[in-house]
């Protein structure tokens, strides 16, 4: 059992009234208007209205969690008791067990490093390469979050590539006063050791929030020790009631002792032990953004968001991958393998959202262009360092060194159009361009003779395709707070380049890889009785075409390897629901 001990100190700074000989005199100073966009339901949950910001929700799944409003494992990010109240969340938790950030899907997809998803932060992406390399590496300290914004289904057509649908992470705001810093300290088992420092407040015009954590943690299991320190800095300028403009950075620094995988047998025997004392894994993060959000009329708004991601993935470690069949030991004092990954991407996303009227009944139209040029450098297969400690020394020459640029260009629209009081309907569509190239040099994989042959020099390989996405919601009004809502949309999932160069020294990859298509469609109904229930209940139908998995598969030779290919098609269908009853 695991025990948590949280102190928390507020410090304010403020200045509330001036004396005049033995009179007090109050000044006026006006409060900043509040946008509400979404509703606080009564114990966390909510959901978010027709429009938030230039982005559409009417008709869609969706769920809006208030972080304050849970009794929650902050200070490690226990995805079960944050986001484990979402219906139809699949959870893999892996960051205080030697990996770096805990993965959710929903639907039966994959959760491992929540490649399923479009990950983002205060509307733009924190993962490596959200079309090549869809991993999320770095997660906002829970603490420093006051939402999360879920949506599923139709998310394809405003956010693009991923079947999974969106997660959001909204930061907080910063606070009206013109200093206000908190402090809170987490002590727990296992080594665990928290400190969260949170600064924030108003000048005149301008705006600031910011927060540094500091963790450390022993693990609960042998070699799975780890230290990691995450920041994020804000600055916004509001230079009028129409226009506001906002710069964000966030970085993440680590160092994780990784214990090594187990086999059946060796977890039956001791599930605490650890087989590598060697594996080490480092994934610093970097991201800077700005924000310009320009009010042209009551009636229409124009947001753009532009990001700049620099980060890396480093690893040295004895190979796992090699084990199949059989346990291979690590053997102190041989050369570990050494990989690295270097990301960069930038991306600028322009989005516009109007309110007119056709007759006497307003309708709502949301359109914009998103450019993302991505470029990823990834080396394994290279002699490390025969030590113990995190080196990143190389040895000797990389036997794989890939370079893969993406280029991404793409449209998308949505309209609310009011058929009455009551009766919503919303088309949509998206069209993405995507061209992706691969040059360097990589290892051959050959299934008729053996798993490895000689290097294989490749120049240029370029692939260019299209993707026009399409999907229709309706929502119909029962009551004020009650209505029914159903979605078919379509979504996809590229070929990433993970896909196409995998762990370990086994794998062979099929040549002819193709890209993943989805179907996605959502019946529901959803609302608040009083303030007794607060309730969603729906069914879902996902279709996954051309999935890609890995298939164990044995050689001329008789020797075992894995190998990666599209295996067919799936289907998922279920049913989610979620109520709350307040009966005081």
């Amino acid at each position: 059992m695991r025990h948590y001990f949280l102190l928390v100190i507020s410090i304010y700074f403020f200045n509330t009234a001036s004396a005049q000989g033995n009179d007090t005199v109050y000044s006026k100073k006006d409060l900043p208007a509040v946008n509400i966009k979404g509703y606080k339901a009564m114990n966390g949950i909510g959901r978010i209205d027709n429009y938030s910001g230039e982005i559409i929700f009417s008709g869609k799944k969706n769920e809006l969690l208030i972080i304050d409003s849970l009794n929650a494992n902050k200070a490690l990010n226990n995805t079960r008791q944050i986001i484990g109240r979402i219906p139809g969340v699949n959870i893999i938790e892996t960051e205080s067990g030697g990996f770096t950030a805990n993965g959710i899907s929903f639907r039966g997809l994959n959760p491992y490093q929540t490649i399923s998803m479009n990950t983002r932060q205060n509307g733009y992406n924190i993962s490596a390469d959200i079309v090549g390399y869809n991993e999320a590496y770095y997660l906002p300290a829970t603490e420093a979050v006051s939402g999360i914004q879920f949506l599923r289904g139709a998310s394809g057509l405003q956010f693009g590539a991923q079947p999974g649908g969106l997660v959001n992470y909204i930061l907080k705001e910063a606070s009206i006063k013109p200093v206000e810093i908190k402090i809170a300290q987490t002590v727990g088992s296992y080594g665990l050791y928290n400190l969260y420092t949170q600064a924030s407040g108003t000048i005149n015009k301008w705006q600031y929030f910011g927060f540094v954590q500091y963790r450390t943690l022993n693990g609960w299991r042998e070699n799975s020790d780890q230290k990691q320190i995450s920041g994020f800095g804000k600055i916004k300028y509001n230079a009028s009631s129409k226009l506001s403009l906002s710069l964000e950075y966030t970085l993440l620094r680590n160092k994780i002792h990784m214990p090594g995988g187990l086999t059946d047998s060796m977890f039956y025997e001791k599930p605490l032990q650890s087989v590598r004392a060697r594996n080490w894994l480092q994934s610093p993060w970097n991201i800077i953004a700005s924000n310009i959000e320009y009010k042209i009329s009551n009636q229409t708004s124009v947001n753009l968001k532009s990001w700049y991601q620099f980060s890396q993935r480093n690893l040295i470690w004895q190979n796992e991958d090699s084990w199949y069949p059989n346990y291979v030991p690590d053997i102190i004092g041989n050369p570990r393998e050494l990989e690295r990954e270097f990301f960069n991407n930038i991306t600028n996303e322009l989005r516009i959202l109007s309110n007119y009227t056709i007759g006497e009944k307003q309708q709502t139209i949301s359109f914009g262009v998103r450019q993302s040029f991505a470029l990823m450098r990834k080396m394994e297969g290279g002699p490390g360092d025969s030590g113990t400690a995190l080196d990143l020394t190389q040895k000797g020459p990389y036997a794989t060194d890939m370079n893969f640029k993406t280029n991404n260009l793409a449209f998308f629209a949505e309209n609310i159009f009011h058929v009455n009081k009551k009766l919503s309907i919303t088309p949509g569509f998206r069209f993405e361009y995507l061209q992706t190239n691969a040059y360097g040099y990589a290892e051959n994989k050959d299934i008729s003779t053996s798993s490895n042959t000689p290097t294989l020099y490749i120049d240029n390989q370029k692939s260019t395709r299209t993707f026009f996405l399409s999907g229709l919601s309706l929502q119909y009004q029962l009551s004020s707070k009650i209505n029914m809502y159903g979605n078919f949309s379509q979504s996809y999932r590229p070929v990433t380049y993970s896909d196409l160069t995998p762990f370990g020294t086994s794998a062979i990859i099929n040549q002819n890889l193709k890209d993943s298509k989805t179907n996605n469609a959502d019946l529901g109904i959803r609302g608040q009785l009083k303030n007794v229930l607060n309730f969603d209940i729906s069914v879902f139908y996902l279709s996954v075409n051309n999935q890609i998995a890995t298939v164990p598969k044995t050689n001329a030779n008789g020797s075992p390897y894995f190998f990666v290919t599209n295996v067919g098609s799936d289907r998922h269908i279920g049913i989610e629901t979620y109520g709350e009853l307040n009966i005081l």
